[in-house]
């Protein structure tokens, strides 16, 4: 859903963020995130949102690595065949599912 989702009773908000599922890098490397993990709620959307560092001090950005993200269905068209789109600028808020990370108090 495009909802910020609230907390149960009993629980803290710790942030908000989009719905992050995992990341191809060359080759067959990646890692991915179960839903249920915090790792899997980004405070913020990035295209990419990983870089890999060394252990030298130095960090690279690679372009050719891809990200996956929860998505947002209409209830309407949800069991008709996707259908290939290009996202401008900013419309990713309009079709990343939202999440939240909430602390048991």
């Amino acid at each position: 859903t495009r909802d910020i989702p609230n907390c149960p009773a009993g629980w803290d908000s710790m942030w908000a963020g989009f719905s992050f599922i995992m990341h191809t890098a060359a080759g067959a490397e990646g890692s991915g995130q179960a839903l249920a993990s915090p790792g899997s709620c980004l405070e913020e959307f990035r295209f990419i949102p990983f870089i890999e560092c060394h252990g030298r001090g130095t960090c690279n950005y690679y372009t050719d690595s891809y990200s996956y993200w929860l998505a947002t269905l209409n209830p309407s068209t949800m069991f008709r065949k996707p259908e290939p789109q290009t996202l401008k600028s900013n419309y990713h808020h309009n079709i990343i599912s939202r999440c939240r990370v909430c602390m048991k108090q």
